[in-house]
């Protein structure tokens, strides 16, 4: 890939200050002058760009290339980009499990550093891509699932707190977290996959696994909590 000017546009959240550290670690450089650009890239809803990069449910401008994100997980939080259950959850949990978590269907979450990492990837190559394309992680992570790992996860962090660590809550569900059987309809990935084929990478590949991404999301909720 050679090395870019990009001008970025829209409002400046987790998500878009992370894409741009991506990109300036790619060798690429940020401009606030779209004239001066190789290339042009919108970030939400009805801004125009060459690439438009919106959430899933909302409308994109005029763009040569746009990306459709489904289901991103912002450790930090993204509020315009998703569902917010995932947050929710972590919530509930560490406030100590009271009642019902709130409903919501099976998700294909994705985390931000492997979005970025195809985002970097299609912004820079010089072999376009164009039309519509989805990204989203490719399992259903059902809620059960996620809420089960983030109460280990979080009963591990407090007991190291509190001292309170005994053989069992150190050797208890060893295996990293898996998604289950669910009916959710997945988006098509395949268009996703030859785009990043075509720039030059080796297509999508999701790496973070989903229990990396559950423990950095309570960490930042329990940042939040030691500022309050």
């Amino acid at each position: 890939m050679i090395p870019k000017k990009v001008h970025i546009s829209g409002t400046v959240d987790a998500f878009r200050i992370i894409l741009e550290d991506r990109l300036l670690r790619a060798g690429a450089s940020i401009t606030d002058d779209s004239n001066s650009a190789d290339i042009t890239v919108s970030m939400g809803e009805e801004s125009s760009a060459e690439i438009a990069i919106v959430a899933a449910d909302s409308h994109h401008g005029e763009a040569d290339l746009v990306v459709r994100v489904h289901d991103l997980l912002v450790p930090e939080g993204a509020h315009r980009w998703g569902s917010q259950t995932i947050y929710q959850w972590a919530d509930w949990v560490m406030d100590g499990a009271d009642g019902e978590p709130i409903y919501d269907d099976p998700r294909h979450w994705v985390h931000v550093r492997d979005a970025t990492d195809a985002l970097a990837i299609l912004i820079l190559s010089e072999n376009t891509t164009s039309g519509i394309i989805d990204l989203c992680g490719r399992r259903p992570w059902p809620r059960e699932s996620i809420i089960t790992e983030l109460s280990l996860l979080w009963g591990r962090f407090t007991d190291a707190v509190q001292h309170t660590h005994t053989v069992s809550s150190l050797t208890g569900s060893n295996s990293p977290v898996t998604s289950e059987e669910t009916h959710a309809i997945r988006p098509d990935l395949g268009p996703l996959h030859k785009a990043l084929l075509r720039a030059g990478g080796d297509g999508w590949r999701p790496v973070v696994p989903m229990r990396v991404s559950l423990m950095e999301i309570l960490a930042h909720r329990g940042e939040g909590e030691d500022s309050a």
